[in-house]
């Protein structure tokens, strides 16, 4: 899924909000202008929803993002995953990882069970207060879903998920984000899955533990194999081109390119929520904040870069994207 409805960008600054910290600050930091948030009908690209994610447990120090009555500092998903990493197996990875949460928090107990052919793998919230929009118990699900996936390099395909609250108004996106039969109001919140998978192989070396790290929880949000989805077949094309400037072909030549017609090319884009010129915006601002924050360029040549005739332009752009100027946005984040 390469974007994210508006109710998870609202839910994950609960703990933000509760502490009476600014929540501007870092919503423009993630590239998202804090006026979407009026809007419900948007929608964030996973790029900008993970840098908010993570803005949010720098902000607090706390991997639960304020969800849990005790703080899980920052840094403990790395070391449990540097733990799990002498396992051989999947089974191994999902018996040491649960050991681990289980030793150094309460907040959230988990078990790894095999019930007629079946792995299930299971938690509660110990106190579900403190998750009212149950944000944390839906990433909690995403994260043992995804990473156990990326470790053997290909996705657990879900049998069930049961989630421990009521059917929600974002089901829609459950169902994306859980292809699997959706069972809601039971007791724990499960994935279940074929236990075949527990005999996998694990096949990341750790050097690309220590990448997927550092990307973290941008690869925690993409379901291995998921490269092969429209969005993504769209920005390797567009990325292909070599060029040190952003170029766009058409929509006909981007629709031969992947053959079909443009008309079916636009179809399936709306299905999955997005247009061609989203996807545009999106290289377009992931790359502008790459040249603007690390790279130092200056507006003129980050202009030309990404595709603009005029500085302006890219000025117009930008503070649609972030709320703020590329000036202000590299003061603000130097």
């Amino acid at each position: 899924m390469a974007t994210i409805c508006q109710h998870h960008v609202i839910a994950c600054l609960h703990g933000i909000r509760q502490r009476n910290l600014p929540q501007r600050p870092i919503l423009e930091h993630a590239g998202i202008n804090p006026t979407r948030l009026n809007k419900p009908d948007q929608r964030e690209h996973t790029d900008q929803v993970a840098r908010l994610f993570k803005g949010v447990q720098e902000a607090l120090d706390d991997e639960f993002m304020g969800f849990t009555e005790n703080p899980c500092k920052v840094g403990l998903f790395a070391t449990m995953s540097e733990l799990v990493s002498r396992c051989a197996t999947l089974g191994e990875l999902f018996n040491k990882a649960v050991d681990f949460y289980n030793l150094i928090s309460s907040d959230i107990p988990m078990t790894i069970n095999v019930e007629n052919g079946l792995a299930i793998f299971e938690f509660t919230m110990a106190n579900p207060k403190h998750d009212p929009e149950h944000f944390m118990a839906e990433f909690w699900l995403v994260i043992w879903h995804r990473f156990p996936s990326w470790y053997i390099g290909e996705p657990i395909r879900l049998k069930e998920t049961h989630f421990a609250f009521s059917i929600p108004e974002h089901k829609s996106e459950l169902q994306i984000m859980f292809p699997s039969t959706l069972s809601f109001d039971r007791l724990s919140n499960r994935l279940i899955f074929d236990a075949h998978y527990l005999d996998k192989v694990l096949i990341r070396s750790d050097q690309e533990l220590n990448q997927y790290l550092e990307n973290a929880p941008a690869d925690v949000m993409t379901i291995p194999g998921s490269e092969t989805i429209l969005e993504a077949q769209i920005e390797r094309i567009i990325r292909q081109q070599a060029s040190n400037q952003l170029t766009f072909p058409t929509i006909h030549e981007l629709a031969g390119e992947l053959g079909m017609s443009s008309q079916t090319l636009h179809r399936r884009l709306k299905d999955s929520a997005t247009s061609y010129q989203k996807i545009k915006d999106n290289l377009r601002r992931n790359l502008a904040i790459t040249k603007l924050v690390h790279e130092k360029l200056s507006v003129e040549q980050v202009s030309e870069a990404v595709g603009f005739r005029e500085s302006r332009s890219l000025t117009r752009a930008f503070k649609h994207w972030t709320g703020l100027t590329p000036r202000e946005y590299c003061k603000q984040n130097s």
